[in-house]
């Protein structure tokens, strides 16, 4: 086995982007991403909470088959650091970690989404199985960073994050 590791950054506020999301309305975002995934990320197709207590939600994601993903349930301990980060851990050992930080400039709305991700695979390293599943991680890591970030600034634009 195999640790396949990768993220993805992307500006929440681009210049021209509308409307300008608040880090509290990205935080608002990112707990109904935990408990709603499939409006923010286009392989999951539903969410089914499981338990929540304080901070602490465990899920079952139901994910399409695409770009090298199988059809299948995840279930999912998603732990909250508010306002910072969300961590996914699947019960492989896999981690996804959703973290909003600053910018450069620590103005309020200069803010980044950046998705890390820690994917087990079974697979020999260097192999070329391995190459094209780092290119495809990569590939859908940008996808749902940007994915999720357009959900957000949809639902905000809808009164959703309010």
């Amino acid at each position: 086995m195999v640790t396949i590791n990768c993220a993805y950054t992307e500006a929440i506020n681009p210049a021209g982007a509308t409307p300008v999301l608040t880090r509290d309305q990205i935080w608002k975002g990112l707990q109904r991403k935990i408990r709603k995934a499939q409006d923010f990320v286009p392989v999951i197709e539903a969410c089914d909470v499981i338990e929540e207590k304080e901070n602490e939600v465990v899920r079952e994601a139901h994910f399409k088959a695409v770009q090298g993903f199988e059809k299948k349930t995840v279930r999912e301990v998603c732990k909250s650091y508010y306002p910072t980060k969300v961590d996914f851990w699947q019960p492989s050992g896999a981690l996804i970690t959703n973290t909003v930080s600053d910018g450069a400039s620590l103005e309020e709305h200069d803010l980044n989404m950046t998705y890390t991700f820690e994917w087990r695979e079974e697979v020999a390293e260097g192999s070329e199985e391995h190459k094209k599943l780092i290119q495809q991680r990569k590939e859908g890591a940008k996808m749902a960073v940007h994915s999720s970030i357009e959900a957000m600034r949809k639902m905000a634009a809808a009164g959703e994050l309010d």
